[in-house]
């Protein structure tokens, strides 16, 4: 009876604990919404200018999508061993979420590069593309989308290619291509700070006496893991769709 007495406001400012750290980061992430929600608004409307470069995801992308998927099953697998109180099985899993997450940023940068050998650059031009038509990318001219022939632009209507574009569409910007960067590599800033947050709870268990995880804090970062995650795949389809 005395023992639960003791025990019981320890549990009950650990749950509160944990509760004003769930509140901190819901806020966090309703921010992260919010500034995504402007970036993907600005692209949309930015999509229906007078010219728009549609540029294919990078293959790269796939895989990166599978490689983050697969991090949340990992890190799943880590929640449930420190449930269990298995303290190796919880660090093994979250290591190797750790390094998913890792590989995930390189096929990022791999697909960065991909777009690079297109001529897809964060700030290029129409003139700066140098990837297959059709394949790599299409351009949308006046509402149109334009055809590709013996080097040069024409409208679908200019059946006899008596009006070349090249010229006329090199002065603008690839603006897709500069969205495709800044959303990929903001989206990327907020897994490095997950990955951050987990190397500092496995230092912390390997300082402790215990070397155990934190089982709060494990689970504070599970909750902003997943939405890193689930947002990957949101804006990947996104692309998908708006590309």
């Amino acid at each position: 009876m005395s023992d639960a007495a003791v025990n019981m406001p320890f549990s009950e400012a650990s749950a509160n604990s944990e509760r004003t750290g769930k509140m901190v980061l819901y806020f966090g992430i309703f921010s992260i919404i919010m500034l995504f929600a402007g970036l993907l608004s600005a692209y949309i409307i930015t999509s229906y200018s007078e010219l728009w470069v549609n540029i294919v995801v990078p293959r790269a992308f796939y895989i990166s999508t599978g490689v983050i998927i697969l991090s949340s099953v990992t890190l799943k697998l880590s929640l449930n061993a420190s449930k269990k109180g298995d303290r190796k099985t919880t660090s093994l899993f979250l290591i190797i979420t750790l390094i998913l997450g890792v590989v995930f940023g390189a096929f990022q940068y791999q697909g960065w590069n991909q777009l690079l050998s297109a001529g897809s650059y964060f700030t290029g031009s129409v003139d700066n593309l140098s990837g297959t038509y059709g394949d790599d990318f299409t351009i949308t001219y006046q509402g149109k989308e334009l055809i590709y022939e013996n080097n040069d632009f024409y409208f679908p209507n200019d059946e006899l290619r008596e009006k070349p574009l090249r010229n006329e569409i090199a002065i603008f910007g690839n603006s897709a291509g500069s969205y495709i960067y800044l959303l990929s590599f903001v989206h990327l800033l907020h897994l490095v700070g997950g990955i951050l947050f987990f190397i500092v709870i496995l230092l912390m268990s390997f300082l402790s006496v215990s070397k155990t995880i934190s089982p709060k804090r494990l689970r504070l970062g599970a909750i902003y893991w997943n939405f890193v995650d689930g947002l990957w795949i949101f804006l990947f389809l996104f692309l998908l769709l708006f590309h």
